[in-house]
């Protein structure tokens, strides 16, 4: 299920993300504590199971915050479980507060479904792909290990969400993908490091994808890579390659 929100707003911090981190929060503790509890509470480092991406409106920025006529959020999984108690709460959420910041909620809108059907597609990224190797360091599209890390990444994301493995190993290969350095703010890193960033460096752009369609369609539908509950990896398919 993918949906895509308006909200009305001036302003919002460069580190938005956690922002949206917590709007998603609040709608489950609307709806359903217990879900909130299971996804957010219990064991705070699991993935989760959906991506979003964030699309700023006629945006201008300076060195603090995005000065903006409103924002669109959108939001995907395949998990019904987390799905319809955040689809409640979102409905019951007319304004939402965060630090300095104010959202109210505009109008919700259901998007198409995506049916991948084939074993290699086109894609693009809606929200930048995070993969680092296991000392945490940044890889690269053009990165020989680029493929073996995202597989080691996708494949603990895949057993921890649908408890099964992928199918087959997927491989990446970039068309034309960006560098990006992500600023974001974390409050139990802020509790350690007053006034201190967390920096992440990320790629986005247009990619050929290529696995078992099955994968391809989970992928697609709940986000690939690192954090994607955090605002990163949320990809859009734009065509089949037959």
């Amino acid at each position: 299920m993918r949906i895509e929100c308006q909200f009305y707003a001036d302003k919002l911090p460069l580190s938005y993300r956690m922002g949206m981190v917590s709007l998603i929060k609040e709608c489950l503790k609307k709806a359903n504590p217990d879900v909130y509890q299971r996804y957010f509470k219990t064991n705070g480092s699991t993935p989760k199971p959906y991506a979003f991406a964030v699309y700023l409106q006629n945006y201008q920025m300076d060195q603090q915050e995005f000065h903006i006529d409103g924002f669109k959020l959108f939001l995907t999984s395949s998990d019904f479980e987390f799905m319809i108690p955040f689809l409640n709460g979102l409905q019951q959420l007319k304004e939402f507060q965060y630090k300095n910041y104010s959202f109210v909620r505009g109008p919700i809108r259901f998007l198409p479904e995506v049916k991948v059907r084939h074993s290699k597609i086109v894609a693009k990224t809606l929200s930048p792909i995070l993969v680092e190797n296991r000392n945490k360091e940044p890889v690269a599209p053009h990165d020989p290990s680029y493929n073996e890390e995202l597989n080691f990444i996708c494949q603990r994301l895949s057993l921890t969400l649908r408890q099964q493995p992928l199918r087959v190993p997927i491989r990446l290969t970039p068309i034309n993908m960006r560098r990006t350095v992500i600023k974001e703010r974390n409050e139990v890193f802020e509790q350690h490091q007053k006034d201190k960033h967390l920096f992440f460096t990320a790629y986005q752009g247009k990619f050929v994808l290529e696995g078992d369609p099955v994968d391809l369609q989970w992928l697609v539908d709940n986000g690939m890579a690192l954090r994607t509950g955090q605002g990163f990896g949320c990809i859009a398919m734009e065509r089949e390659v037959h």
